[in-house]
Formats: C-alpha cells, sequence, structure tokens
C-alpha cells in the first residue's frame, strides 16, 4: 500500500472526530463485580481498561512524533482531536484504576509503572515501530468497540448502569478516530511488513497478557485455583462466541496490504450513543445504551 493510498479511501458520511470530556458514575460505592456479578468477566475488563492509560498515552506519543511531517490540514485536525480522545480515555479509566486500587487489587498500578516505562523506552528507540504497534493496537481496538455495537448482549447488557456509558462512549471514540495513526504512518513510511510484525506482537500482547494481568485479581477474589472459574471464563474470552475470537474475520482483513480501516464502515454504529451525548442524557439513561 502507497503512501498515497488513503486519499482513495471513502470516509464515512459526516464522519467526525469529537472529544468528549465527561466524568463518569462509577465510584467506590460501584458493585466490585460490576459486569454480570461475576468476578472471572468484572476481572477481564478491570484488567484490559486499565491497560489503557499507559497505552493510550503511547499511541499518543507515537502519532505526535510524526507530526511535523504531516501535510495535510485534514489530518493535521484529526491528530488533535484523536490525541485529545486518547488523553480522556486515559483519564477515564484512571480514574476506575484508583478505585480499583482502594479495593485492594494493588498490581494494576505497579504493572502499569513498568509497561509505561517500556512504553516510552520504546518511543524513544523505536518510533517507526511504535507507530506501526500503535496502528496494530488500533485495530484491535476498533475490532472490540464494532462487537460492542454489534452484540450488546456480550458487552454491554451484563454491565452495570455505572459502567455501561464508559464502555460505550470509549467505543464510540475508537470507532471515529480508528483510521488516524493509519494514515499518518502511511504518510511517514507505509512499510506493510512492518504492519505485520506489529499486529502479531499486539495479537500476542493483547490476548495473553490481559488473561495473566488478571491472575492476581482472581486470586485477591479467591476464585483464582476452582475449576469453575477457568471453565466458564476461558470460553467467554476464547471460546466459539468469546471476546477475542467473535472478529477473527475482522481481525485477519488487516493482513491485506491493500486494507483501510475505513473499508469497514461501522461509523453509524455509534449513532445512538452520539446522540444521548449530544442531548446530555447518556450518563443518565445507560438503561437505553443497549
Amino acid at each position: 500500500m502507497t503512501a498515497t493510498a488513503p486519499a482513495l479511501v471513502k470516509l464515512p458520511v459526516d464522519h467526525d472526530i469529537i472529544p468528549r470530556d465527561l466524568h463518569f458514575n462509577f465510584s467506590d460505592a460501584s458493585p466490585r463485580a460490576w459486569y454480570g456479578g461475576d468476578s472471572f468477566k468484572t476481572n477481564f475488563f478491570n484488567a484490559l481498561f486499565t491497560l489503557f492509560p499507559p497505552g493510550e498515552d503511547f499511541f499518543v506519543r507515537s502519532v505526535l512524533y510524526y507530526r511535523g511531517q504531516i501535510k495535510d490540514e485534514k489530518l493535521q485536525r484529526d491528530i488533535t482531536n484523536f490525541s485529545c480522545q486518547e488523553g480522556i480515555h486515559s483519564r477515564c479509566h484512571a480514574d476506575h484504576l484508583d478505585i480499583l486500587e482502594k479495593q485492594g487489587y494493588t498490581s494494576l498500578k505497579r504493572e502499569n509503572k513498568y509497561i509505561d516505562a517500556g512504553l516510552r523506552y520504546l518511543n524513544k528507540r523505536m518510533p517507526k515501530f511504535s507507530l506501526a504497534l500503535t496502528v496494530a493496537l488500533e485495530h484491535f481496538t476498533a475490532m472490540l468497540s464494532h462487537q460492542l455495537f454489534i452484540y450488546p448482549e456480550l458487552f454491554l447488557d451484563p454491565a452495570h448502569e455505572d459502567f455501561r456509558p464508559l464502555m460505550a462512549w470509549h467505543a464510540l471514540e475508537e470507532l471515529e478516530h480508528k483510521a488516524v495513526a493509519f494514515d499518518v504512518y502511511q504518510q511517514v513510511d507505509g512499510s506493510h511488513a512492518r504492519l505485520v510484525l506489529a499486529i502479531m506482537l499486539a495479537t500476542i500482547s493483547l490476548t495473553g497478557f490481559t488473561v495473566v494481568r488478571m491472575v492476581p485479581l482472581l486470586f485477591k477474589d479467591k476464585i483464582l485455583f476452582k475449576w469453575k472459574t477457568w471453565k466458564e471464563g476461558l470460553p467467554f474470552l476464547y471460546g466459539k462466541h468469546g471476546i477475542f475470537t467473535i472478529s477473527w474475520r475482522q481481525y485477519l482483513r488487516f493482513y491485506d496490504p491493500d486494507f483501510h480501516p475505513w473499508h469497514i464502515q461501522d461509523y453509524k454504529l455509534g449513532e445512538k450513543v452520539r446522540d444521548m451525548y449530544s442531548q446530555g442524557i447518556l450518563l443518565t439513561h445507560a438503561r437505553d445504551l443497549s
């Protein structure tokens, strides 16, 4: 794929990237097992969501490193809005992390310090690969966001109303900005081989490390060594209709040298959430999201 290929991709009608600065309703009073009353599934989302602060800071650094090489005015605006969205995401998930630490899940912040240090080193020493890895991980977040709207019974419905707006809001904005890092990458490098290496590393890291990250949380909840925990939990992640398996066709499209994120036209999936935000009812009408 050449650096000019993104110009050939048709953007969604009325596409815009809008930073929405919100403070959500989750708190110390929210249920501990906030996802369907299930500790395994809740801790999966806890482990995943609390990866976002160092991860999204890494995304922003990776893209901004090459901002000076971008001449396209629209892409410059998109970079600004992408960075604002990701910065707000990082803050909101850091708020969630603070609550989890108060609940005794102390391993998460400790792990994030090492993750952040490693990602900062990667930004400094390997900026092109950092951008490629950002593109790959943005593909994962776009896939999860896409599935959240397609399968609300798997994502939104079981979530407590304190967390449901957070999930829907984040998914909406991930779909809005899903092509920004890709378009920057195409203009400054465009190596498909580097993207393939990046998606392979991202796959191993996200689908494996997230589960490993759950271990101290499950131990804290005294369910780590229970057979039922894994018998029921692993199919939720890797089963036929699991979190990591339902989007395999969308995942494989990334390996196509001609792929662009907007070949998957899913911008409208978040229309309901976008409208609820505009009406000022996103936080107060959580039950209406799914």
